[in-house]
């Protein structure tokens, strides 16, 4: 796995007890949030088991909600806890996307703004 740290080499942290600290964090965020998404999925799993479960499919979504939910919010935290100490994973093929985008949005607002010029009407 290839980590790409969003701090320059001077601001990143380099105090042990910082880094055990927010390694510390990232643990309990990891283990509360996979252990409650864990939860919900069997509580929904053992509804599908039964045929009252089936009569209720808005319990489900709404499980599956809370899931996804909470799925981002332990992702966010710990890529934040990360992040403050420098250690935060980025996606280079995610990054490379994303900058093509801007650069694609970038060329339509040139592309916009010399029609305008030109006196086209977008």
């Amino acid at each position: 796995m290839q980590t790409t740290n969003t701090l320059n080499e001077s601001e990143l942290v380099t105090d042990p007890g910082q880094l055990q600290a927010a390694i510390t964090d990232m643990d309990n965020l990891a283990q509360c949030g996979f252990s409650e998404i864990s939860a919900i999925a069997k509580l929904a799993l053992a509804a599908l088991e039964t045929p009252d479960g089936h009569k209720f499919h808005e319990n489900i979504a709404l499980a599956l909600q809370a899931i996804w939910g909470r799925a981002n919010d332990a992702e966010n935290c710990i890529n934040y806890r990360a992040e403050q100490v420098g250690c935060n994973w980025r996606d280079p093929a995610s990054e490379r996307r994303y900058a093509a985008a801007r650069e694609a949005h970038k060329e339509l607002y040139r592309t916009r703004r010399m029609a305008e010029a030109k006196g086209y009407a977008p």
